[in-house]
């Protein structure tokens, strides 16, 4: 019995201490945290779509067992990760964190304060000609696009419902409509921090298998809200590659994990072509390095990072300023933006020797 009692308060002790530890290292690395669900099941899931008598969703019941947080009647992931509220952008379920895409009342001015990291849907769900330029058209937000018959860019002759060719679809061949054309394995119970493991940076894939294991995934280091509170020390890491390469498809995400070769899995042209290995370019390079010298030298992203234009790096764990990577998304928001063509800025105020700054200028530091 003494026994027992000394290794009850030893196991005591020892559970406080780990406890403290935890608690230390959460605060001294926080980009380090993963963004993976925590808290109650019944946060998010009902297990016979009622609770105290009443149905948890008029809709349902919901795949998954999901209920219905955000007011948007579907069961598709859109369901959870929308929000009525103009200015919500992360929605708190008694501590299960969920990242808002889509708002349905547009953010406030200047709305890069007012969205996560990927943008967000609202612009293009406004359903029109005009709008459909400002978002990728996803099934359960808006319908297809009026103005393309398939993605801008796309390279590998998809069929007409495919994810390659529109996300707008209700169904394809993989069963993985909408938001799943990109996220294609979402594991919520999961970190999606991915920087040298097979588990998928925000659950980005590729549907190639090699010996029964999906090959083709994105590395990165997620922001622990989503870049809901931002700053140049508080941000995504994504990763980027100077190696040559096939130019698209899921060969080059399965050789380098990049979040541009995930890109081009559906914008395949843009990545093909380019006009390199140096200048003059017929394309805006990505997966290139963000030269050291002339006008790319004054942008350090290492110790100025810019959120308007940021960068991806070889190594996403350890950045150094010579393994700065140019990629995708340091110009566009791959949810959607208040600019056309999901750019971070307004493409009509680069003027060259017009004196202005930021967007195109923050990287082309002399053409101002």
């Amino acid at each position: 019995m003494v026994v027992s009692r000394k290794l009850y308060k030893f196991e005591t002790l020892r559970a406080f201490f780990l406890g403290v530890l935890t608690a230390i290292f959460l605060v001294a690395y926080p980009s380090m945290l993963s963004a993976v669900v925590l808290g109650l099941c019944s946060n998010c899931h009902t297990m016979h779509n009622s609770q105290n008598g009443a149905a948890m969703d008029s809709g349902g019941p919901n795949s998954y067992l999901l209920m219905n947080i955000s007011g948007v009647s579907t069961d598709i992931c859109v369901g959870c990760h929308s929000s009525t509220v103009a200015n919500e952008t992360v929605k708190n379920l008694g501590g299960s964190l969920v990242p808002i895409v889509f708002n349905t009342v547009q953010p406030s001015s200047p709305v890069a304060d007012n969205m996560l990291a990927g943008g967000n849907f609202y612009w293009v769900s406004q359903d029109s000609a005009l709008w459909d330029q400002y978002g990728h058209n996803v099934y359960g937000i808006v319908g297809a696009d009026r103005n393309l018959s398939e993605a801008p860019g796309a390279l590998d002759g998809c069929g007409v419902s495919e994810c390659h060719t529109t996300l707008a679809s209700s169904s394809n061949s993989r069963g993985k409509p909408g938001c799943q054309g990109c996220h294609f394995r979402v594991m919520h119970h999961v970190s999606d921090n991915a920087t040298s493991s097979n588990t998928g940076y925000r659950f980005l894939w590729g549907h190639t298998f090699s010996s029964g294991v999906y090959t083709a995934y994105v590395e990165g280091v997620e922001d622990s809200n989503w870049e809901d509170t931002k700053s140049t020390a508080d941000h995504n890491f994504y990763k980027g590659t100077t190696v040559a390469t096939p130019a698209a498809g899921a060969n080059r995400l399965a050789s380098t994990h990049t979040i541009s070769a995930f890109c081009s899995g559906c914008h395949g042209l843009f990545h093909n072509d380019v006009g390199g290995p140096s200048s003059p370019w017929t394309r805006h390079p990505t997966d290139i390095a963000l030269l050291e010298t002339g006008e790319y030298n004054s942008y350090n992203p290492v110790t100025s990072y810019s959120l308007e234009a940021p960068v991806a790096w070889t190594d996403p764990t350890t950045p150094v300023r010579s393994e700065a990577i140019v990629m995708c998304l340091s110009c566009h928001r791959p949810h959607g933006s208040d600019q056309p063509d999901m750019l971070r800025w307004d493409y009509t105020t680069m003027i060259a020797g017009g004196g202005g700054s930021g967007g195109c200028f923050t990287c082309h530091t002399t053409k101002n």
